[in-house]
């Protein structure tokens, strides 16, 4: 046996125009040609009703009243959307864009996560501030006009490490120390060592091979 599924009450509902005398988290005040409501923002209406607003107000008979939509803003401001509680934007069968003038900004009080199988990021210049950043990868390429780098300190922990330049130029204020188990120096022209004091160490063997040895 199926219960009969409860019948609803047949209730008049009205449709009129007012204006926003108030808005906030506890209703909207409207004014009306016949009263003065206190009503909620139906689910629907997505911007957030400000003073001043002409809205589309239903009054259910006995009931409730809901503002159904924002008609008109007389005076130039932000135009708000609100969702008490989760907001998503799904397109099933398109993309979703959002283009401005003058810049889009996003602000959160938690964590920004953006999730897709490609990211591209096109723009003249850029800027990124952040107090601690990690990035995760399996290969890294970048092409590069000029690359400035300023820190305090620099740590490198690699498996190997190739380079190729046509110049190399370094100046170290202090001291310049490699431990190496084999160090293997070859230059086609002349290779040159100065220093104020020349000191070669060794614990076997010091050997010396050329066609000439000058010592001054």
């Amino acid at each position: 046996m199926h219960s009969a599924a409860p019948k609803l009450e047949a209730r008049a509902v009205y449709q009129e125009f007012g204006e926003v005398i108030s808005a906030g988290p506890d209703g909207v005040r409207v004014r009306t040609a016949l009263a003065e409501l206190a009503a909620r923002r139906a689910v629907g209406c997505l911007v957030e009703p400000q003073a001043g607003d002409r809205v589309l107000v239903a009054t259910e008979e006995g009931g409730e009243s809901f503002v159904l939509s924002v008609l008109e803003r007389p005076a130039p401001a932000p135009t708000v959307l609100t969702a008490d509680g989760d907001l998503v934007l799904r397109s099933r069968r398109g993309k979703v864009g959002i283009a401005a003038q003058e810049g889009v900004d996003l602000a959160s009080g938690a964590a920004v996560r953006v999730t897709s199988s490609a990211l591209e990021i096109a723009a003249l210049s850029g800027r990124v501030t952040l107090e601690r950043i990690e990035v995760f990868g399996a290969a890294v390429k970048a092409e590069l006009g000029k690359v400035k780098l300023v820190a305090s300190t620099f740590d490198a922990v690699l498996d190997r490490l190739s380079q190729r330049a046509k110049r190399v130029y370094r100046a170290v204020e202090e001291i310049d120390q490699v431990r190496a188990r084999q160090l293997d120096y070859a230059a086609e022209g002349n290779a040159q060592i100065r220093g104020e004091n020349a000191l070669v160490t060794a614990t076997d063997v010091v050997k010396i091979s050329a066609e000439q040895v000058h010592l001054n």
